[in-house]
């Protein structure tokens, strides 16, 4: 007995400085890496640009959302949606890109509590964020992909799920989807939202933690629903991937019943897919606009 509790007290200890050592990393992590580019570096990133994307602010019953937007086409939208921490400027490369921006309306937000929106201020529940990017997809055109990544995959999907008329493409990017895939063993989510803990870890990372402490749970509550998706989509999913499980690539095409859909299996690819495979993304949402754009020319002589 005496060796047992002298074992749980060393695992106690154990704990409390693996803990410890958390906080002081977060600490070291917020001094050097910053989730959110300030205006002057957007600025400068897009100088010598011939087009400029615009920030566009509005509300939902009193919450500020924000997102950028490239606007040069009116025939289709694309809506690059991040993972967790993040900002809409993960994917400010693409709006850079006259191939992607002469064929559609290239937007990115910053997610909820993120960025510009409403910073600090988490919905954990993918259903309210979805409420909130929802005017997004109502004010431009069809067709209309969303281009999730990490987090945003669900997000994008669920989107698909609720509104179905709103999103006619996707493309998810080693998207955390299945709930029995979701990490167990994160014992530190917990204690991140007393009070007392709150306060040392930056507001970036309290978001990010509200997402995640539930998101098994949110995954749960979207098992009845995947019948309702029917967007066209690609799921491109890293074989190497140690921040979402690689599994979740098949396990999407396999929940995708009703749709037409791709699964793209990197074999020697990790988690970062919107920058290490810039190229793959950019031909699949060019493919997928070109795809679409016909469906929809199609079926509005077929309407006539």
């Amino acid at each position: 007995m005496a060796k047992k509790s002298k074992w749980k007290k060393r695992l106690r200890i154990g704990c409390l400085g693996s803990f410890v050592l958390i906080v002081v990393l977060s600490q070291i992590a917020t001094s050097c890496v910053d989730f959110s580019m300030s205006d002057k570096k957007v600025a400068e990133f897009f100088a010598k640009s011939s087009k400029k994307p615009r920030s566009e602010f509005y509300e939902v019953d009193g919450y500020e959302m924000h997102y950028k937007v490239m606007e040069t086409s009116p025939e289709a939208t694309v809506v690059f949606i991040h993972g967790t921490p993040g900002s809409w400027d993960a994917f400010i490369s693409y709006f850079k890109d006259s191939a992607l921006y002469n064929q559609a309306t290239i937007i990115s937000p910053d997610r909820p509590g993120f960025g510009k929106s409403s910073y600090g201020k988490p919905r954990g529940k993918l259903e309210d964020q979805i409420l909130l990017l929802k005017p997004i997809l109502e004010k431009y055109p069809a067709p209309r992909v969303l281009i999730g990544h990490s987090l945003g995959g669900p997000i994008a999907v669920r989107m698909a799920m609720d509104y179905p008329d709103l999103v006619e493409g996707m493309i998810l990017l080693a998207p955390a989807l299945d709930p029995k895939l979701e990490p167990n063993e994160d014992w530190f989510r917990v204690p991140m939202r007393w009070p007392i803990i709150e306060g040392i870890f930056p507001r970036v990372f309290r978001v990010s933690n509200e997402e995640l402490i539930f998101l098994e749970e949110e995954l749960e509550l979207m098992m009845p629903m995947w019948g309702e998706v029917r967007a066209e989509t690609v799921i491109i999913q890293g074989a190497k991937d140690r921040l979402v499980h690689p599994g979740n690539g098949p396990f999407a095409d396999s929940m995708l019943v009703n749709s037409s859909r791709q699964l793209i299996m990197l074999d020697s690819q990790n988690h970062f897919l919107p920058w290490n495979e810039y190229k793959l993304v950019r031909e699949t949402t060019l493919d997928m606009l070109k795809k679409l754009k016909s469906n929809k020319i199609a079926a509005d002589k077929s309407g006539q």
